[in-house]
């Protein structure tokens, strides 16, 4: 007989007396509207009375164990491709934890240590908690499974149909969501870039289009917002520039926290979008195509970035007036500061902060982790190897058409990715379309090192 554990016995002891609660208040449902009917003195035959609750859609028992099977080989190919085991990574995380303990732990010296740390204990703990969430899962699927074969060898039971399908709602439930997070999982795995655990900065930029550019910015960094906080990422605004009319004609965004992959998740999202649509800015109502330019930074620490050179040479360095609030000092004193990288034609500039000095250190900054992450990308070893690197967001340098007039359809260049539901990937629905590049980008590289195996080898 199959034994179960506490936390699943008391699960399937309140979903059994749910259940035959539900029965009596239908039985008495039933009566009591039988009787009412009665005593008018021309009941409505067409009324239809209420009865046992019973499920709009029957699962079928063979259908759910194969889900859970499905599920189970799911689960067990996940743990055995973690690269820490369960024990390991619980040793790890005390010790973690007793490095925080130290008293000279959180002083201002160590702040570089405190956040890898920290970060560390924060992706280890997540990942300890999805294994127990995966093995209470597993709890679910095998006991359900398990209850019912006993109600099937059981004469009196066999015939409570609607107790037979709340099990297989139940187990049904688990192994579904064993395949979700499990493939999800599989994803992650494959987020193994050298900056991909690195918090993001996205910067989305008006292309061609004219007024109709920087609403389609304003779209796409709402869309990014949306699918960020679905995900589970911590989403901020760190600078905004609004367009003549409506909309932005850039906008900053920094996503980090969650699941600590932010960089690896939207890199592929680096690129020129194409919009088209009846455009709301042109007065006859006619059809328009649009561009927005994205760039995907991974944020790094300073020391990352320190030892990177870039000759003043290859700098071309101007000045702005900040503008905005902050008084006389950001209005009329020419704090912003442009820096344009010749060889690539990066362009970055900055006018958060309050001095012309702390301005250019930032875009200094910001330059380093933007050739970095190109040098990366092109596999360079040094960044005078980098080539120009710039989204260009015109015609024929599109990665992913939003087409919302005459038909609907969103389609990206790379994967081939199609989607009918435009509106819903506008409001943050993302998941399919980055994961089918994801797959995409890892069976290309996965083909690339054969071919170098097969030359090496010839």
């Amino acid at each position: 007989m199959f034994v179960l554990s506490k936390r699943v016995t008391l699960k399937f002891l309140v979903m059994f007396s749910i259940v035959a609660r539900q029965r009596t208040v239908n039985v008495l449902g039933f009566i009591l509207t039988k009787q009412s009917l009665l005593q008018q003195p021309y009941p409505n035959r067409h009324v239809i009375l209420p009865f046992f609750a019973s499920t709009s859609t029957s699962l079928d028992y063979n259908e759910v164990k194969r889900k859970v099977e499905t599920a189970l080989e799911v689960l067990d190919d996940n743990l055995s491709s973690s690269v820490l085991s369960r024990e390991r990574l619980e040793r790890e995380i005390q010790d973690l934890e007793l490095e925080q303990s130290d008293p000279n732990f959180w002083d201002a010296s160590n702040s570089s240590k405190n956040k890898r740390v920290t970060a560390q204990l924060s992706s280890h703990t997540r990942l300890l908690d999805r294994m127990n969430r995966w093995e209470n899962l597993r709890e679910d699927c095998n006991a359900g499974l398990a209850l019912i074969d006993e109600i099937y060898e059981d004469e009196k039971s066999r015939d409570d149909e609607e107790m037979l399908q709340s099990l297989l709602s139940e187990c049904n439930s688990a192994a579904s969501d064993l395949i979700d997070d499990g493939e999800l999982f599989e994803l992650e795995q494959l987020l193994s870039g050298k900056f991909d655990q690195r918090p993001a900065r996205i910067v989305i930029t008006a292309g061609a289009g004219g007024t109709e550019s920087c609403d389609w910015v304003d779209m796409l960094h709402r869309m990014y917002i949306r699918h960020a906080e679905k995900m589970g990422y911590n989403v901020s605004v760190e600078d905004r520039s609004p367009g003549e009319e409506v909309g932005y004609k850039k906008v900053s965004l920094i996503v980090d926290g969650g699941p600590n992959n932010a960089y690896g998740w939207f890199r592929g999202e680096k690129g020129a979008h194409r919009l088209v649509r009846l455009s709301p800015f042109n007065a006859n109502n006619k059809r328009q195509t649009t561009f927005a330019g994205v760039d995907i930074i991974p944020i790094l620490e300073d020391e990352e970035v320190a030892n990177v050179d870039v000759p003043d040479s290859e700098l071309e360095i101007t000045t702005m007036r900040s503008g905005g609030a902050g008084g006389q000092n950001v209005n009329k004193v020419e704090t912003g500061v442009r820096i344009k990288h010749i060889p690539t034609g990066i362009n970055i500039k900055c006018t958060q902060q309050r001095s012309q000095i702390m301005n250019k250190s930032l875009a200094l900054k910001l330059l380093k982790e933007q050739l970095l992450a190109i040098a990366q990308e092109q596999k360079c070893e040094e960044i005078k190897a980098i080539r120009g690197d710039a989204v260009e967001a015109a015609w024929g340098a599109q990665i992913r058409n939003y087409v919302l007039q005459p038909y609907k359809m969103i389609k990206d260049q790379r994967s081939n990715y199609e989607s009918s539901d435009p509106m819903s990937f506008l409001d943050g629905d993302l998941e399919e379309c980055i994961s089918s590049l994801l797959r995409y980008r890892a069976n290309e590289e996965q083909q690339a090192r054969d071919e170098e195996r097969l030359n090496l080898s010839e």
